[in-house]
């Protein structure tokens, strides 16, 4: 089986500091990889789109948001016992809810911000 691929926004402090816990903890079972124009494009996605929300692969299967961090927890000690609780419908529903309409935005325009006091601006 393909190993489960996470693509991350590593200039995020937050994104940061999590897939660093995960990373701890996952040992081999996952492939973390950062946010570039390259690896973004090998996702088929823009630099932007790719920093929005957390996305995770394995082979051609692409899981976004809260389906992807069920995905992660799934494989980590001790969260593979959230997964499931996340991933019970009615709680799906209202996380991804919050995740995509105010989680992910305030983290994504943290990011924008970020990106431009450094003066890039993002893609």
């Amino acid at each position: 089986m393909a190993k489960l691929e996470v693509l991350y926004n590593a200039d995020c402090p937050i994104c940061r500091r999590e897939i660093e816990h995960y990373k701890r903890i996952s040992g081999d079972d996952l492939a973390y990889v950062e946010i570039t124009a390259k690896s973004a494009a090998d996702w088929g996605l823009s630099e932007d789109q790719a920093a929005k929300q957390l996305h995770v692969r394995r082979g051609a299967q692409v899981s976004v948001g809260v389906e992807a961090f069920v995905a992660i927890w799934r494989q980590l000690p001790y969260f593979w016992v959230l997964a499931p609780i996340v991933n019970f419908k009615p709680i799906k529903v209202i996380a991804s809810v919050i995740y995509r309409r105010c989680l992910a935005p305030l983290l994504f325009a943290a990011h924008k911000r970020r990106m431009r006091r450094r003066g890039s601006g993002g893609s």
